[in-house]
């Protein structure tokens, strides 16, 4: 399997090259001249790697018939927490990696260095990290098949795997867990508990994508950027009838380049480690959310007994203290916390102080 990769050349650029310059070009990256080589993804450097299904070295669980990519850290004696990234469409790396490292593989056997992020959480709590089918590592699916629906049922049937797997190894019957959502994944969690608020004793949500119509309508939104590629994406995918291996491999290597230039207002880090972006899943599921005119996953938040944890970023100004009080509030029961000095990424650029905030929040 390969993909296509840009790499600087004197050579003239050919036709087949021209709208991957655009695409470039409008993320303001600028080269001299481009050529297209086809390279192997499985080569150190090369930005698409396979996903679950094609790569069986990585950590996975079968959920509904569909391989997840999955890992987990800690004593399944403790309580559970399922992490859930953001996008809709990134993956996890962000969450077990820290600044200034480098990037950790994908590989659980392969890293150099342990517990760097949120996964120092694993002295007291059972950590699972997954990424939702067509996200990240996970396998994926045709345009206009992933539906919010689709992940609460794949959110409830990973909750009931791990509790099984807790009662058949320890003989201790729990029956709810702790989530934890970035952005996008803050709002997916949220939605399943509006439908499933008995499932979850508390949720941790790191600046979530707002929860309703109303607070999206005061999220600053100016980035030339984002746009571009939001339009840019929608045309490529739905110009195609059918999705192959090597068109999502390309979708999401356009993706990943304009990942940190998307929204300035959330102060992305140049270098946020990923290992790869579903763009598939990223334009589903936002269709089905955030960019319907109707949407609103706090309906039955009144029903959640538990309490919710609010984690921003310093220096983020995508909502103001009016936006994000409105933001929080949709919860009965919350608290809010800021890591100083840090973007929509807090989570990684001061991983200590953000577990710090989340032992004390669940103590």
């Amino acid at each position: 399997m390969s993909i296509l990769k840009i790499k600087e050349s004197n050579k003239k650029t050919t036709n087949k090259c021209m709208n991957m310059k655009k695409i470039i070009i409008a993320f303001g990256v600028l080269f001299g001249t481009y050529a297209c080589n086809k390279m192997d993804m499985d080569e150190p450097g090369n930005l698409v790697p396979k996903t679950v299904d094609l790569d069986a070295q990585l950590p996975a669980i079968s959920i509904n018939g569909t391989m997840l990519h999955a890992e987990t850290f800690g004593d399944i004696n403790n309580p559970i927490i399922l992490f859930v990234p953001g996008g809709p469409g990134t993956d996890y790396c962000a969450f077990i990696n820290r600044q200034n490292t480098q990037k950790q593989s994908r590989y659980p056997n392969k890293r150099e260095l342990h517990n760097l992020g949120l996964n120092q959480l694993q002295d007291e709590y059972y950590c699972v990290f997954f990424e939702p089918r067509g996200a990240g590592l996970s396998p994926r699916f045709d345009k206009g098949t992933l539906t919010i629906e689709q992940y609460h049922d794949d959110l409830d049937a990973i909750i009931d795997y791990y509790l099984t797997k807790k009662f058949n190894e320890t003989g201790t019957l729990d029956s709810k867990v702790h989530l934890a959502g970035h952005s996008f994944g803050g709002l997916y969690v949220t939605s399943f508990i509006n439908q499933f608020p008995e499932k979850v004793q508390d949720v941790i949500l790191f600046e979530p994508t707002p929860l309703s119509k109303e607070v999206f309508d005061v999220l600053i939104q100016t980035s030339v950027f984002a746009m571009l590629d939001e339009e840019w994406m929608n045309e490529y995918l739905y110009s195609l009838d059918h999705l192959s291996y090597d068109d999502h491999c390309r979708a999401d290597y356009h993706r990943i380049l304009g990942f940190s230039n998307s929204f300035p207002e959330l102060e992305y880090p140049e270098d946020v480690p990923l290992w790869r972006y579903g763009v598939s899943a990223n334009i589903d599921l936002a269709n089905e959310t955030f960019l319907r005119d109707d949407y609103d996953v706090t309906s039955n938040l009144n029903q959640f007994e538990g309490r919710a944890l609010f984690i921003k970023g310093g220096n983020t100004s995508a909502l103001d203290e009016d936006g994000w009080n409105l933001q929080i509030s949709h919860y009965p029961v919350y608290e809010s916390a800021t890591i100083p000095n840090t973007g929509h990424y807090m989570l990684w650029e001061n991983p200590d102080l953000t577990v710090n905030i989340i032992r004390d929040f669940l103590q």
